[in-house]
Formats: structure tokens, sequence, C-alpha cells
């Protein structure tokens, strides 16, 4: 099983069992999207992201991270230019929509 689903009264949160994000995956999630309802992923397993859909998907806003890996942190964050990513520390802060982290910049020497 690629992810859980977990349907609460405003939100839909999928825990993500695989470790690469590829566009055939992507479209499982986009499928079970349902207006209205704040999404949010937790990617905690998440290794790497090989898919042009996910990243356009993250700059339309269709969903929200938490428990991101360092290193996927760092490469979303490098090639989503101006602070496009809004991902959150934990599943906490997103159901509170607190702690948010954005406008991530990276300094290369």
């Amino acid at each position: 099983m690629d992810f859980i689903e977990t349907i609460q009264n405003k939100e839909i949160v999928f825990v993500i069992n695989k470790k690469i994000i590829d566009d055939d995956f992507c479209n499982k999630i986009i499928d079970k999207i349902q207006d209205g309802k704040k999404i949010g992923l937790n990617m905690e397993k998440v290794q790497n992201i090989c898919s042009k859909k996910f990243i356009s998907y993250l700059i339309e806003d269709k969903f929200k991270l938490f428990n991101l890996q360092s290193e996927v942190l760092a490469y979303l964050a490098i090639i989503l230019k101006d602070g496009f990513l809004k991902s959150y520390m934990n599943y906490e802060d997103f159901k509170k929509n607190k702690r948010e982290l954005i406008k991530r910049h990276f300094l290369i020497t």
C-alpha cells in the first residue's frame, strides 16, 4: 500500500509509505482530493521526488507537507524559488496552522 488516508472534519491526511514519489503516485493522491478539504502529506518516509506533476501541485498550493526529511526539504527549497514551498514541522502544526516553514533561502558559495 502506497499511502494511508485519514479523513477528519476539515482535512485529509495521507501518510506516504513510499521512498520515491513519481507521477503515478501523484495521480493516486490527486484522485483522492476533495474540494474544500485541507490536504496534508506526511512525508516522513519519502527520500526522493521524481515528479514534475508533484512539484506543480506544490506550486499551486494543492496540498501541504509535514515531517519532511532534511534532504527532501533542502531539495524542494532549492528548486521552488521565492518561498513557494509551504510546509510544517509536524501534524500538530499542520492541524493548527502554526509554525509554517516558508521563504527558505540558500546561499551557495
